[in-house]
């Protein structure tokens, strides 16, 4: 059901393009190429929904890693926040990155831990810096 109330708004919004897209038909051809723009973003987000990457991110204290068969070591990145939810982003050290969208009602519990773990990390790599040698 839930995944229903996120393509909702994608669906309406590709029948609003297909509908201008059918008006304009008859105008120039320059002014579809917005519509089907729109049609391919949310078409790719209600694929991206429908398709969730599976496997588990994995905080051990000092590094990230994504277990889905063998595991992948990496990074984590917050792209959107708010504060229910957050857009994570995971660069792994080789690969395609994974994008993983987590909900705080998925696990109320551990909710605080995952976001200090998440915007801890940026924060200790940079004041780490690079190593000095005297």
């Amino acid at each position: 059901m839930r995944t229903l109330l996120y393509l909702l708004p994608a669906l309406l919004a590709g029948l609003a393009c297909a509908a201008w897209a059918w008006q304009s038909l008859l105008s120039d051809g320059w002014r579809l190429l917005m519509p089907l723009l729109c049609l391919l973003v949310g078409g790719l987000a209600a694929w991206a929904t429908l398709h969730p990457p599976r496997g588990q991110l994995v905080w051990d204290g000092l590094s990230w890693r994504w277990e889905e068969g063998a595991g992948r070591t990496g990074s984590v990145r917050a792209r959107l926040d708010w504060q229910q939810g957050l857009l994570l982003e995971f660069r792994p050290q080789e690969g395609p990155r994974v994008w993983l969208w987590v909900e705080r009602a998925a696990a109320p519990l551990f909710w605080d831990s995952l976001r200090r773990a998440v915007f801890a990390a940026p924060v200790a790599d940079a004041l780490a810096g690079p190593e000095v040698r005297v």
